[in-house]
């Protein structure tokens, strides 16, 4: 699978819609390369949705913990990231925000692309910090 296949830059907004069916750890390598791609960029936020990508189970806490990490290495702290996910995909405890928050990350995960575009639009006008990491099932 070509690991930038889905990504795309629009404006200062860089945009990761991969699809096909992957393990968690071909999933959490494919998204660190975009998160990579997105710093030699001029981009502002990142939007990844993960809605189609198939062949995993949700992971469990550590695996989150250990992406998050991953993730927050290869983006840095200047750019606010926006996940979309299905929500049984989605950490109830929020696991992955918690350690991206940990990190100095602005994270937001949620089930539409409609709503992970309007918190990043928000984060331009600089949303307080403890707003800036937070999840939305609907």
């Amino acid at each position: 699978m070509d690991p930038l296949l889905g990504f795309e830059i629009v404006g200062e907004r860089a945009f990761y819609r991969p699809r096909g069916s992957v393990s968690t750890g071909q999933l959490a390598d494919l998204i660190t390369t975009a998160l990579t791609c997105t710093r030699g960029a001029s981009v502002q936020t990142v939007l990844i949705n993960i809605s189609a990508m198939t062949g995993f189970k949700s992971p469990g806490p550590a695996y989150r913990r250990w992406a998050a990490r991953r993730w927050a290495e290869a983006l840095g702290s200047e750019i606010p990231v926006a996940m979309v996910a299905r929500v049984e995909h989605i950490c109830p405890e929020k696991t992955g925000l918690l350690v991206a928050a940990e990190e100095g990350v602005h994270a937001f995960i949620c089930v539409t692309e409609a709503k992970a575009i309007a918190w990043l639009d928000a984060q331009a006008k600089r949303i307080p910090e403890s707003e800036s990491s937070s999840f939305d099932l609907n």
